[in-house]
């Protein structure tokens, strides 16, 4: 697990939980690929948008309504951190369920988020970070 990598994760989800988005984004590069699932789709493709105002946008509608997650498992690989998150409410606004949990792999270079990829399942992130599967 590359400690530096994994410390930046934790700082921008530390960060995002006090409401600090200003330091979020201080971690996010300016031209970030972020591949998201709609929720509101029940067998959602991936769409991909570019650039942190994006997600700054949508991570405020998430503070807006009162979501708060927390960091359930961090695992690396190379540049890449898979992260378990629970937000308790969050099935409550997608067309599927997954016990207010979401999967997501961070692509981090030189101190930086570069990408984020949305999973609907914990197997799925794990083998695109390069982790293979792992029993729990």
């Amino acid at each position: 697990m590359s400690d530096e990598d994994v410390s930046v994760v934790r700082a921008a989800y530390e960060a995002y939980g006090q409401g600090e988005m200003n330091r979020l984004l201080e971690l996010v590069h300016p031209d970030l690929e972020w591949t998201y699932l709609d929720p509101s789709m029940a067998d959602p493709q991936p769409q991909t948008c570019h650039g942190r105002e994006q997600l700054a946008r949508v991570l405020g509608q998430q503070a807006d309504r009162g979501f708060v997650s927390e960091v359930e498992e961090l695992a690396s690989s190379g540049d890449k951190v898979m992260v378990a998150v629970h937000t308790p409410g969050a099935d409550q606004r997608r067309a599927w369920q997954s016990e207010d949990r979401s999967y997501l792999v961070l692509t981090i270079d030189r101190g930086r988020i570069v990408a984020l990829r949305d999973f609907r399942d914990r197997d799925e992130a794990r083998s695109f970070a390069g982790l293979g599967q792992q029993m729990r």
